[in-house]
């Protein structure tokens, strides 16, 4: 049995959230959002998932709950933390 169960962020479902609510781009959101270009670049790319704190920005700039844009997959490797601040 593994230790962590890893938590996934869908980024497919922030894309469409993003054009639903207009946000025409990953910069537009990330300005939305108040969270970096880069950060936001490497979560759209897997590099490590988001803390609490940018998952609720994210949740907050599109309008949806954490739940919205996370997955369970037992099958992945544990996600390395975001960088500290």
């Amino acid at each position: 049995m593994k230790a962590l169960m890893p938590i996934v962020l869908i980024w497919d479902e922030i894309e469409r959230l993003m054009e639903l609510r207009g946000i025409s781009s990953r910069d537009a959101l990330a300005a939305s959002a108040n969270i970096s270009k880069s950060t936001l670049y490497k979560m759209s790319k897997g590099k490590f998932q988001p803390s609490m704190a940018n998952l609720g920005k994210i949740c907050a700039a599109l309008e949806c709950q954490p739940g919205d844009l996370l997955r369970f997959d037992p099958d992945l490797p544990p996600p390395t933390s975001s960088p500290p601040k």
